[in-house]
């Protein structure tokens, strides 16, 4: 699996526990389901575009395949010496 598949996996599954995990504990504490419904789709809102950027950050752009290089030639020099 990929490094970017990878992190975007964990982000979306952090940012479903989250939102499952306060819309439970607001239900809880004896909110009404139509209290929580605008702040857990706002939530959901919020860690969507959390992944999304995610996705973007470890994708195959020039900066980022730049770095990769940069890292992977600091790498084998360091490996050389």
């Amino acid at each position: 699996m990929s490094n970017r598949l990878k992190r975007t996996l964990v982000s979306a599954a952090r940012g479903a526990a989250m939102v499952l995990g306060l819309t439970a504990f607001w239900m809880i504490r004896g909110a009404s389901p139509a209290g929580v419904a605008p702040w857990a789709v706002g939530f959901a809102v919020l860690f969507a575009v959390i992944t999304w950027y995610t996705w973007w950050f470890y994708g195959d752009s020039p900066k980022a395949l730049a770095l990769q290089a940069k890292a992977e030639a600091k790498r084998i020099q360091g490996l050389g010496r």
